[in-house]
């Protein structure tokens, strides 16, 4: 018994060994993932505070009408008809990077907040798409030229859009990024349920803890023990595979008029958003699809996201990462330029 308890205490210890050498090693490994720069508000998207408002050439208010908080950027000499909305992903913010950049080149844009923010949910799950009503009836009310309406929004905040486009055919144009075809579940494991609602009903969901266990444990619970980027991916994947109801949580993209322009990654490590794109391709008519190899989920990175509490792997290599920023920065341009003549 002695010589059973010896042995099993040698080899505690040397696991104990091992997994703390790899985390040393992947501490110092990863400990400059972060290699681009963030603005300041995304250490508190939700500090109205730290979001920039003196910007050259361009009108910034902040708007609360209802569900509607976010950011209106009028350009002192607008140049294109309508409106351009900005929605940010799970993270929680408005994209306002994007409505800024895009208002300094004329367009009339917003950044709007999904959730976390007054007369909205809290966290992300069960969002009711109605909040799109208090946006219409905003524009309807203050601004002449309000078509066409376009909207750009990435990951969960693609999936979101999505989703509004099949119940509001006022939504003219979509630029989806890194998008999904799928109506996954919320991110609040506390209230588990469905991402989205529609008239007080929740929306259909792939339930991810039904993914496969052990890509759970591979991907997340094992890189979690030694401080290794965790991917989601299979995750995501498997829980679509498993679910042989997989059709009836598709988004109803039949009934999407709007002009779509979508943006995916080759090498996405968060979900398989080239995959989910091809598959809304084939359903559209109105849709067109950019891929770029060697791309993750965030462009402009090195496909690694350091967060206080986790490394995320996100995918892709920097200079490809950059590469893409670049070149789908230029094509969403281009898109809406075409759109709002």
């Amino acid at each position: 018994m002695k010589k059973i308890l010896k042995r099993t205490f040698f080899i505690a210890l040397g696991l104990f060994a091992i997994i703390f050498v790899v985390r040393v090693y992947n501490d110092y490994k990863y400990k400059d993932s972060n290699n681009v720069e963030t603005p300041e508000y995304y250490k508190d998207v939700r500090n109205i505070s730290l979001y920039p408002t003196d910007i050259e050439g361009v009108d910034v208010r902040y708007v609360d009408e209802g569900s509607l908080q976010g950011f209106q950027f009028t350009p002192k000499k607008k140049l294109y008809n309508g409106v351009v909305l900005c929605f940010g992903g799970s993270e929680g913010s408005p994209n306002f990077e994007t409505a800024q950049k895009l208002s300094q080149k004329g367009f009339e844009t917003f950044a709007i907040f999904m959730f976390g923010m007054k007369n909205q949910q809290d966290t992300l799950v069960r969002i009711p798409l109605e909040q799109f009503e208090d946006i219409l009836a905003y524009l309807h009310k203050t601004i002449d030229d309000q078509v066409p309406i376009s909207i750009i929004a990435a990951s969960k905040g693609a999936e979101y859009v999505l989703n509004l486009a099949s119940k509001y055919p006022e939504i003219s144009n979509l630029v989806l990024i890194a998008p999904s075809s799928y109506n996954f579940a919320g991110l609040d494991f506390n209230d588990y349920g469905s991402s989205w609602t529609y008239k007080g009903e929740e929306l259909p969901y792939i339930d991810i803890k039904k993914g496969s266990f052990g890509s759970f444990l591979k991907n997340i619970v094992l890189s979690s023990i030694v401080n290794a980027p965790i991917s989601y991916k299979d995750t995501y994947t498997s829980a679509v595979e498993s679910d042989s109801n997989r059709e009836e949580k598709m988004i109803p993209i039949k009934d999407v008029k709007a002009n779509i322009l979508m943006i995916a990654g080759v090498e996405d490590a968060m979900w398989d958003s080239l995959n989910m794109a091809n598959i809304i391709k084939n359903q559209s008519p109105h849709a067109k699809l950019l891929s770029y190899e060697g791309a993750g989920h965030i462009f402009g990175a090195n496909g690694i996201l350091n967060l206080e509490n986790m490394r995320i792997k996100t995918g892709g290599n920097l200079k490809a990462n950059q590469k893409a920023q670049v070149e789908s920065e230029e094509a969403i341009e281009n898109f809406l330029k075409d759109q709002h003549k």
